[in-house]
């Protein structure tokens, strides 16, 4: 089994769709169809050996692959488990399943090394000075003698590095695509399927004596703070100190959580690893606490308005991107827990962000206020190049799609050759367009194209053009293709590309939709903030769209929290935790203050706009409050409002704006 059997196993079980034409998995894998059918049959033998329903080629050429979610979970389980020496590991994943290893034996011989990664010493070697130089940067002495290799850190560091290591490499949305050599590498080496069946029962019942709820990601985090734990104590690794700081509850709690470990209860003193787990369990705030900002703060509309302003930076459509918001939310949800501790963080990887990315790292910086201002913390560069990767994958992954790509043959050899270079190219590459031209007709071609090309083959050197040109074999080498695809490639994640060829806008709901012009009010007069939520809550109160306890729970959110949604400057979109899907339907209102108001916020008061709105958790209102943001995320609509003498005019304002 090699990394293509991974990556077609893991997209045809993604959950995504269960039919793909070749084309698609020839896209998405970058194989050419003669490869996939080989894979297919030989993924088929492992389905048809264990019974599981095969990948069937049906008529029209397309590949379907129908199985129920429980039948997917279990073939996922079977293969991925199955050997992986075949897998050949990048160096960047050789690097980190390297530093993993580290972290979790205390000395580590280079047999060992060469045996994770199925590779020879040479290439071990090699690595290990890679290593050392990264490990040196985060201030890590490694050690090496005739004995082999180990870092010079304390135990609870060890434990930290590794948990905040499963969290970052680990995928905690659920979609399983494209899964990388570095998750199951993680997963069969520390037996991650093994370690779920033993703890889920013992959390099951942990947690029912003690009324708790984990949400999903929470409950990930628990068992890997748990694998680490038991990991290190089965080697003999036990704390013997760590500072008490959580009070009695927390504690009572953590205690009996690992008294109900296998293999802990034999210990004779275990206090230093309650205290450990402890700290742990306050920072994923295991039980209800007013001090976690996600815990009373509606975080979907946060987001949304930080992803909102990075759209208008950008001047892209990413909002309506569901795969980004849902990983993006589980992210910095994730910040609240295991990334609290002041972990080194490799600034090597934002250096080439920026570097690569540069408006994207800008936008993204210029907006933490909103998500700091909203949550009460403050986000670290580690944070920060995480947040710059979710938002360049989305850009990436809804641009390139869309990112056209011309090819010009030069060719003097006549029909023949220039038909089959053609048909390989088609082949091998997804090119929008190939032309050809002669050499003497070259520069007539480029004066008289509606638009260059983006990239110009030919046999001959003698091109004068400032176009990017692929000298080229006869019969189209191996060689030739490899470095037309990486032109293709470079063109394609570059960022001024991709930034520069919008995307247009997705058509969503009508802005009469969202606001009604008697839902709107001009020029009205507040005391204080809280005059002027009521007075906009008021609007919506008299439609019966909300009752009071909605006006004081938004009040008394900004009391215990301050003002979280108070997103740009001289505009508030006031709002409470949305009603689960079909208790409320979605309603806005929206004042506009004759004496702007201050609630305290640092970076945009007074503000002069409110828009209070109700929503709730289904899919048409969430889309609805999307737009919403989208709307109040504008750069000039608030100047033209400031024009508006009555409410029929500023709704059409509005409705033009969205």
């Amino acid at each position: 089994m090699n990394q293509n059997h991974y990556q077609l196993i893991s997209l045809l079980t993604a959950h995504e769709k269960n039919k793909y034409s070749y084309h698609d998995l020839s896209e998405q894998l970058g194989l050419g169809k003669r490869s996939i059918v080989n894979y297919i049959g030989e993924i088929n033998e492992f389905l048809a050996k264990n019974n599981f329903r095969t990948i069937r080629i049906l008529a029209d050429n397309t590949v379907e692959f129908n199985c129920s979610a429980h039948e997917i979970k279990e073939i996922r389980r079977r293969y991925f488990s199955l050997p992986a020496y075949e897998y050949r590991y990048s160096f960047q994943e050789r690097i980190t399943i390297i530093k993993l290893l580290l972290f979790r034996y205390n000395k580590l011989p280079m047999s060992a090394i060469m045996h994770a990664l199925s590779t020879s010493k040479a290439t071990c070697l090699a690595d290990m000075k890679t290593v050392a130089s990264d490990l040196k940067q985060q201030h890590i002495s490694l050690i090496s003698d005739s004995g082999g290799y180990a870092v010079d850190v304390n135990e609870v560091f060890r434990r930290d590095y590794l948990i905040v290591a499963f969290h970052s490499l680990l995928d905690m949305s659920g979609n399983q695509a494209g899964v990388s050599g570095t998750e199951i590498w993680i997963s069969q080496h520390f037996k991650l399927d093994r370690y779920n069946k033993r703890l889920f029962p013992v959390l099951t019942s942990w947690q029912q004596k003690h009324r708790l709820t984990l949400e999903g990601y929470q409950l990930f985090q628990l068992n890997w703070i748990l694998v680490v734990m038991l990991e290190r104590m089965k080697q003999g690794n036990y704390l013997t100190e760590f500072p008490t700081h959580s009070n009695a509850g927390i504690t009572n709690i953590a205690l009996d959580l690992l008294t109900r470990l296998p293999d802990t209860d034999r210990l004779e003193t275990i206090m230093p690893e309650v205290h450990f787990l402890a700290s742990y369990l306050e920072g994923i705030q295991i039980i209800v606490s007013p001090q976690l900002p996600l815990g009373n703060i509606p975080s979907n509309a946060v987001i949304h308005t930080f992803l909102a302003n990075i759209a208008v930076d950008l001047k892209i459509m990413i909002l309506n991107d569901e795969k980004l918001f849902e990983q993006l939310s589980n992210h910095i949800k994730s910040f609240f827990s295991i990334l609290e501790r002041d972990i080194p963080f490799d600034r090597k990887l934002l250096q080439e962000l920026k570097k690569e990315y540069p408006r994207i790292c800008s936008s993204v910086k210029n907006n933490l206020y909103i998500l700091e201002q909203s949550f009460h913390r403050i986000y670290n560069e580690g944070e920060t190049t995480f947040l710059i990767m979710h938002i360049a994958a989305a850009v990436s992954r809804l641009l390139s799609a869309n990112c056209e790509f011309h090819i010009l043959f030069v060719c003097d050899s006549g029909i023949a050759t220039s038909s089959y270079i053609i048909d390989k190219l088609n082949y091998y590459c997804k090119v929008d367009s190939i032309q050809t031209t002669s050499s003497i007709e070259f520069q007539n071609y480029i004066r008289s194209a509606a638009a260059p090309p983006n990239l110009i083959l030919s046999f001959h050197p003698d091109i004068d053009t400032k176009i990017p040109v692929v000298l080229i074999s006869p019969e189209l080498s191996p060689g030739d293709i490899s470095c037309i695809q990486e032109k293709m490639y470079s063109f394609r994640t570059n960022e001024n590309t991709l930034i520069t060829r919008r995307m247009l806008p997705r058509k969503g709901f009508p802005a009469d939709n969202i606001i009604r012009p008697e839902l709107i009010a001009l020029d009205l007069e507040a005391d204080s903030w809280i005059d002027a939520i009521q007075m906009c809550g008021n609007i919506l109160l008299a439609e019966n769209a909300i009752a009071q306890s909605y006006i004081d729970s938004i009040i008394r959110s900004v009391y215990i929290n301050g003002p979280y949604f108070v997103f740009w400057p001289h505009v508030a979109l006031a709002h409470a935790e949305p009603s689960p899907a079909g208790q409320n339907v979605f309603a806005a209102s929206m004042i506009r203050l004759k004496r702007p108001v201050c609630f305290g916020s640092e970076y945009n008061d007074p503000v002069k706009y409110i828009f209070l709105f109700v929503s709730s958790e289904s899919k048409e209102d969430s889309d609805k409050m999307v737009k919403l943001i989208n709307t109040c995320a504008s750069p000039t609509l608030f100047q033209k409002l400031d024009g508006c003498a009555a409410a029929d005019e500023a709704f059409r304002l509005i409705i033009n704006e969205s």
